[in-house]
């Protein structure tokens, strides 16, 4: 079907890249803000928080001071992927750490949803609720801040590759792009 080949879609959905967040005490066992990070971030909780495989080999920069509301960075790896997380000094010695990269179940089903009634409302098509298939799990975007999801034409049933760029992580403003009929 032609009309989806060269869609463009511009809308906001907010929260899209916060995942769950985890909190953790930094003082416990004399660790610095960095190693409580990497305590708090690798292993399966964080992972099941977010809704992604088991998340490991997390590394952070120490923060350069450790006032409240200092922010630092890690970095860490799951199913060979890289999620970038943003971490928080509180009150009271503990740390908030909160991927920057991921898109939750939740937020996943947000996106599809602000998606396809993006497309009905641009294109006109008539989309029906689902029509848009980004998976079941967490998502981490790639280096580009985006993901591939699959596109059904509810007419014919054939499925288009469809790129959804996040382009403000801290909005959750996406644009949207059929790219094509997808391989089989």
């Amino acid at each position: 079907m032609k009309r989806f080949r060269c869609v463009f879609g511009l809308l906001v959905l907010a929260v899209v890249a916060s995942a769950c967040t985890g909190s953790v005490d930094i003082s416990f066992g004399g660790e610095t803000p960095a190693e409580a990070a990497v305590d708090l971030i690798e292993g399966n909780e964080m992972a099941a928080r977010i809704g992604i495989a088991s998340v490991s080999d997390a590394e952070c920069d120490d923060p350069l001071d450790e006032e409240v509301g200092t922010i630092f960075m890690c970095t860490a790896q799951s199913d060979g992927q890289t999620i970038n997380f943003e971490v928080a000094l509180e009150e009271d010695d503990r740390i908030f750490a909160s991927p920057t990269n991921v898109v939750d179940p939740a937020g996943l089903s947000r996106l599809e949803d602000a998606a396809v009634q993006g497309l009905n409302n641009e294109n006109d098509f008539g989309l029906p609720e689902g029509a848009l298939e980004c998976g079941d799990s967490g998502v981490i975007l790639n280096a580009e801040n985006q993901l591939i999801c699959a596109l059904t034409d509810p007419d014919t049933g054939v499925m288009f590759d469809t790129l959804v760029t996040v382009t403000d992580v801290e909005t959750g403003q996406f644009t949207v792009v059929v790219v094509g009929e997808a391989a089989e």
